[in-house]
């Protein structure tokens, strides 16, 4: 098999984390996608139907509840963050404001992974170091001048192609994980870079973790197959000393979870399809056609060719933005106007399936215990926060405070300071449970301009007016708020 061969559940569910991902992006992402979330009614098939197909399309409106939900759950784990900020060392600390050698501290590191997370139900972090340069031995000081440090490194779960798990001494641990990376070749123009596409291996043999890089072959011409180069193995050491596992961290379990806002998503999309019937509906009810009636058929005029000869094509008239079409019958010149018969039903049809999204929406503040869950996940299932979101957070704040952990140990932090650090999510829900029907009205208020998305997350989410502010900017910069709005 070739390296960049798939896992069987990656198959089963890349389609379904992409539909999410639109969901959440909104309008426009799932309108990019034309006829694979709204396909053309029977009497648009064809090439020659186009343009109508285009008007049906463009009248269709896809209300977002899906990204307000994610929005609102996303909101509820951050609520109330806790992390050890005191007695921790100066290298600890440094390391805390900056986990991914890019500049980005934990605590936004760990939004924006869970706010991934809350999508798929799967991704991982890789614990890495910088590679040294060959043969070459630099002090700590430099090395850390340079940038040469442990980090953290997440990955989505479309770049989680494959992995594998065996049993060593008696325990489930991960044997292999293949991971896709994106890079830019800049050595034909450095200006316009290519795109290219790499695979890091992680495997372990022996009970000894290394690393592997496959990149794209050089060969060309239209009988070129897709090829990858292996690289050369490396051992990533820590005191010294090789792994004896892989440093990743499935999120939020070992394996990929159901989305919790795909039940939403399969009912968004289908909502999206019911406003396209209905506005469209709604138009040809509201716009008359004008015809011309004739005494029969010969009376109709047909179209001319290029040399002036009839074609079996009626002429049409042009009246404002569209045409007039003949018709046989008594002599007369009226609209044609639709009754609407069926639009009621319709409505009501909509307004059910509002309703089914509400309550899909609620659902992760009530569901019982979803997937694999950790120890101190499901005793809190035990106690009062009996929630899926719950099990979410726990399982996440473990994952994180376990690569950070790793991460700080191998830049050097004693291993009893290391073990203190701990990351931890809001899971307390019972006033965002009592509140969900209220939280639900408030975001149609957002829907409808009538409260800011700040005043939201301050209101109901319990956010600090600057955190708040700062949670909206970092929406806006993903391109997730439509111009204008706030």
């Amino acid at each position: 098999m070739a390296v960049n061969s798939t896992h069987p559940e990656y198959i089963q569910n890349v389609g379904l984390w992409k539909k999410v991902r639109d969901c959440v992006d909104g309008e426009h992402a799932v309108k990019a996608k034309g006829e694979a979330y709204l396909p053309r009614p029977s009497g648009m098939i064809g090439a020659k139907y186009d343009a109508a197909y285009a008007r049906y399309l463009a009248r269709a409106r896809f209300s977002n509840f899906t990204g307000r939900t994610a929005e609102g759950l996303h909101g509820s784990v951050f609520s109330r963050t806790s992390e050890q900020q005191e007695g921790i060392s100066e290298s600890f600390g440094d390391f805390l404001r900056n986990v991914d050698n890019a500049g980005t501290s934990i605590g936004k590191f760990a939004r924006e992974l869970s706010w991934d997370v809350l999508q798929t139900g799967w991704g991982g972090i890789l614990v890495d170091h910088s590679r040294l340069p060959e043969g070459e031995a630099v002090d700590v000081a430099t090395a850390n001048r340079l940038g040469l440090t442990a980090y953290l490194k997440w990955y989505k779960a479309e770049n989680v192609i494959n992995w594998r798990y065996d049993t060593v001494d008696e325990r489930r641990m991960l044997s292999l994980v293949v991971l896709q990376e994106t890079f830019d070749d800049t050595a034909n123009d450095e200006f316009a870079p290519t795109i290219k596409t790499r695979y890091r291996v992680l495997r372990l043999a022996d009970g000894v973790y290394t690393q592997q890089e496959y990149t794209p072959s050089e060969t060309k011409g239209r009988k070129a197959k897709e090829e990858f180069i292996p690289g050369p193995v490396m051992t990533p050491r820590m005191g010294g000393q090789p792994f004896s596992f892989i440093p990743f961290f499935p999120c939020p379990a070992p394996e990929p979870e159901k989305s919790m806002l795909l039940d939403l998503a399969h009912e968004n999309i289908g909502h999206y399809q019911q406003s396209a019937d209905l506005k469209n509906a709604l138009h040809l009810s509201a716009s008359p056609t004008l015809y011309v009636s004739v005494e029969n058929e010969s009376h109709i005029p047909m179209e001319k060719d290029a040399k002036g000869k009839p074609t079996n094509t009626p002429m049409t008239i042009p009246v404002g933005g569209d045409v007039t079409p003949w018709l046989a019958g008594n002599g007369r010149l009226t609209y044609a106007e639709l009754s609407g018969n069926g639009l009621a039903a319709m409505q009501r049809d909509m307004e059910a399936s509002e309703t089914r999204m509400k309550v899909l929406g609620a659902k992760p503040f009530e569901g019982g215990p979803k997937g694999v869950e950790s120890g101190k996940a499901a005793s809190i299932h035990a106690a009062a926060a009996n929630s899926v979101l719950g099990a979410f957070a726990v399982n996440m704040g473990e994952v994180i405070t376990s690569a950070v952990r790793l991460g700080a140990r191998w830049r050097g932090v004693p291993d009893a300071e290391a073990e203190k650090w701990e990351f931890s999510l809001n899971t307390n829900y019972d006033g965002d449970l009592a509140k969900v029907e209220e939280k639900r009205l408030a975001l149609e208020m957002i829907d409808d301009g009538v409260m800011s998305r700040v005043k939201f997350l301050m209101d109901y989410m319990g956010m600090e007016k600057t955190d708040a502010e700062a949670e909206v900017e970092r929406i806006r910069v993903e391109g997730r708020i439509p111009e204008g709005e706030y």
